[in-house]
């Protein structure tokens, strides 16, 4: 038995208790004994502090004792942890957007977006629309150029051989500007004759010459042979022919200027623009390109859509259908 002094006024018995402390299902040992006052067990609060993880001042002016929670190391550490990651995230996200921002910026423009582009900012030179025909790849760019005699032939007329390359280059500019020194081969053809008027080539120093051009490949050699051969299949109705592929698969794409000609294309009957573009893909098919994979297309420049559309596969089946 303890005897404490309570204050000045009275003495408080204490007997020491045997009270065993139990911690989520296991015995601990405080490290300081347990007394008993009057039938309650009392405990020391720093040993309490301790076995809880608390913090634990004594205000002795004001005879306060004040507990409160430890910082939780673990969930400082996981914030900082993930503070880092966030940075880190951030960081590649930015080397992301800089990677993107330099691929395009060094992607160069497909042939249709090339054409596109061509036939919005210049649609004309000196009193002569055109309307420009672009395939092939970056190693070779075949430029056709359409221009109508029956509206533009005074305007045609009156221009010289000079005047006449520097429209090519015009057009031709574009194409040299987007894929550096690429060759070049094309003509100017008068679509209400189908007659080609001038053909034209580039040097390799990038230089536009008129004259005679030789096909550098089989596609190429093809495509020619198209438009030489089928630009007026249809009588009253002008197609140009832009063709593209290898010995695996060409794909080939009739362009007609609806404004022009969609009237007559409406009253060409389905079978006969059926058996025109089987006709074509057979023309293919020829040579070294028997065994290819072969798709074709009618597209309206002036709507942007198609108006036909057909496939042949190696094995002779053949798929049509006319929007």
């Amino acid at each position: 038995m303890f005897t404490f002094a309570d204050g000045a006024a009275k003495a408080i018995q204490a007997f020491k208790s045997n009270v065993r402390i139990i911690y989520n299902s296991k015995e601990v040992s405080l490290g300081a004994e347990a007394f008993s006052i009057g039938g309650s067990d009392y405990l020391s609060i720093n040993a309490l502090a301790a076995l809880f993880d608390k913090n634990i001042f004594l205000n002795q002016k004001e005879q306060k004792i004040f507990i409160s929670d430890k910082p939780d190391t673990s969930a400082e550490s996981l914030k900082s942890e993930l503070a880092a990651k966030n940075k880190s995230i951030a960081e590649l996200q930015e080397k992301v957007k800089q990677l993107e921002t330099d691929i395009n910026s060094e992607r160069r423009l497909s042939i249709n977006e090339l054409q596109n582009n061509i036939n919005k900012d210049n649609a004309g030179y000196e009193g002569v629309s055109y309307r420009v025909i672009l395939s092939g790849n970056e190693d070779e760019v075949r430029v056709k150029i359409e221009i109508d005699l029956s509206w533009d032939k005074a305007s045609w007329g009156s221009m010289n051989t000079s005047e006449k390359k520097e429209m090519i280059k015009e057009i031709c500019n574009p194409v040299l500007g987007e894929y550096g020194y690429v060759r070049i081969n094309g003509y100017i053809k008068d679509i209400s004759g189908s007659r080609k008027l001038i053909t034209f080539y580039n040097t390799y120093e990038g230089e536009i010459v008129i004259g005679t051009y030789k096909s550098y490949s089989i596609i190429s050699a093809l495509e020619e042979s198209f438009n030489d051969n089928y630009d007026d299949y249809f009588k009253g109705i002008h197609f140009t022919y832009g063709l593209k592929g290898n010995e695996n698969r060409v794909e080939y794409t009739i362009f007609i200027q609806g404004n022009k000609f969609e009237e007559k294309w409406n009253k060409l009957a389905d079978n006969n623009i059926r058996g025109f573009m089987k006709r074509l893909c057979s023309e293919i098919q020829k040579n070294e390109l028997k065994k290819c994979h072969i798709t074709g297309y009618v597209y309206n420049t002036d709507s942007g859509s198609y108006r036909a559309s057909c496939e042949l596969a190696p094995n002779g089946d053949f798929y049509f259908e006319r929007e």
